[in-house]
């Protein structure tokens, strides 16, 4: 993983803990269904704070593929 995606690991783990309304223990492996329980519509809303926060627009078809913070951080450092 490089830099830039550890460093953007970090923001997305920092978004997620505002967006969450309980305190789960958060790493780039966290996977955002199974762990966190997130039901598909709270995915998306979380993902449109990234989307606004980074100034950026992930492809659906690429967040078909994404489940992990590590996956969407590399997402968002490839959509930069």
């Amino acid at each position: 993983m490089s830099v830039e995606t550890t460093g953007i690991e970090k923001v997305l783990i920092s978004i997620l803990r505002d967006f969450l309304e309980s305190d789960h223990v958060l790493s780039g492996e966290t996977n955002l269904v199974s762990d966190l329980n997130l039901a598909s519509v709270q995915v998306m809303e979380f993902v449109v704070e990234v989307e606004d926060h980074f100034d950026i627009a992930i492809d659906l078809e690429s967040l078909s593929n994404i489940h992990t913070l590590s996956e969407l951080a590399e997402a968002v450092r490839q959509s930069r």
